[in-house]
C-alpha cells in the first residue's frame, strides 16, 4: 500500500511540474463520459488531458512525439475512483504508459450490489463497504498503425492497435493469509500482479458511423499470489462509434466473454463463451 501511495503521489507531482514547465507549448482538453450497459452498470467519468511536445524530430514517425498527462475521476453507484497516467509517444506507432489509481466502494441495496467485498474463494464473500482503499499501479505498451498514413484518403483508414499491461492491484484492508477481495464487481483477487491485453482492428469512414471494429481483451489474474493463477479469459466485442458532432460521440459495444464470476464466492473462472453485455459510452469533449 505504501509503495502504491508513493507512486500515485509522485505521478501527480511530476504531472504538475511538467505542465508548469511546458505550459506555453502544451495542449489541454477535457471530457465527460457516461457509461451504461445491460449488466446492468452505470458510471460517470470526468477526464482532463495535457499534451506536451516531447523528443520531436523530422518525418512522420517522430514529428508528433509527445507526452500526455491524464487525470480521471470515475463515479458509479458502488464506487469512486481517481486515476493519473503519463503516456509517452516516442514514435508514431508506439505508446509507453505508467499510471496509478485509488478508490473505495460501498453497498447499493437497490441493485443488490457491493463495491467492496472480501472472501476466500470458498465461502460466500461479504461486504466491506467503505472499510479500506483499493489501489493499482500499472505499466503498459501499445503498438498502433493506420493505413491512411501510407495511403492517404477518406476511405483508406484501417486502424490496428494492440496494448499490453502489467498491473499490481491491492486492497489496504485485505484480511490476511488466504483472503481476497473484490472491487467494482470485477471478481475476487488477492494483492498481486495481473496482466491485460487488448487487440483491435477497425475501419474508419467519413460517415456518421465513423468507426467499426473488432476488439479482443484478454485477462490473466492473481499472478504470483496464494490463489492459483486464473486461466486466461477473454472478452470479444464489436465496436461501432457514432459521431454526432465534433464534440459528441456514442460508442456501442456488444460483447461475448469466457469470464465467469461465481455469484456467491465471486471467484473468477474460465468457461464456454457466452453473451456478456451491450455497453454504451456517450462522450462529450469539453
Amino acid at each position: 500500500m505504501k509503495i502504491a501511495r508513493q507512486l500515485f503521489v509522485t505521478l501527480i507531482l511530476v504531472s504538475f511540474a511538467t505542465v508548469g514547465l511546458f505550459a506555453a507549448e502544451s495542449e489541454m482538453s477535457g471530457n465527460l463520459k457516461l457509461i451504461a450497459s445491460t449488466a446492468p452498470e452505470f458510471k460517470v467519468e470526468a477526464g482532463y488531458t495535457v499534451k506536451i511536445p516531447f523528443l520531436q524530430g523530422e518525418g512522420p514517425l517522430f514529428s508528433g512525439n509527445n507526452v500526455k498527462l491524464k487525470g480521471l475521476m470515475g463515479l458509479s453507484p458502488v464506487a469512486a475512483t481517481l486515476s493519473v497516467d503519463a503516456v509517452l509517444t516516442p514514435v508514431a506507432v508506439m505508446e509507453l504508459s505508467v499510471g496509478g489509481a485509488m478508490g473505495t466502494g460501498w453497498d447499493f441495496p437497490l441493485m443488490d450490489t457491493e463495491g467492496l467485498r472480501v472472501g476466500d474463494g470458498i465461502a460466500d464473500s461479504t461486504s466491506a463497504s467503505m472499510e479500506g482503499i483499493y489501489y493499482k499501479g500499472r505499466a503498459g505498451v501499445a503498438l498502433q498503425f493506420d493505413t491512411a498514413a501510407i495511403w492517404p484518403g477518406e476511405w483508406k483508414s484501417v486502424v490496428m492497435r494492440t496494448y499490453h499491461e502489467v498491473n499490481y492491484q491491492g486492497y489496504s484492508d485485505a484480511p490476511g493469509t488466504g483472503s481476497a477481495w473484490e472491487y467494482e464487481t470485477n471478481g475476487l483477487r488477492q494483492n498481486g500482479l495481473n496482466y491485460k491485453g487488448e487487440y483491435l482492428v477497425g475501419y474508419q469512414m467519413p460517415l456518421m458511423v465513423n468507426t467499426v471494429a473488432i476488439m479482443l481483451e484478454t485477462y490473466l489474474d492473481n499472478i504470483g499470489t496464494e490463489f492459483e493463477v486464473t486461466p486466461m479469459t477473454f472478452d470479444l466485442g464489436l465496436v461501432a462509434n457514432v459521431k454526432f458532432s465534433d464534440r459528441l460521440n456514442l460508442t456501442i459495444i456488444p460483447q461475448l466473454t469466457t469470464r465467469y464470476t461465481d455469484a456467491d464466492t465471486r471467484l473468477v473462472t474460465h468457461g464456454d463463451i457466452k453473451f456478456k453485455r451491450v455497453a454504451a459510452m456517450l462522450n462529450y469533449a469539453l
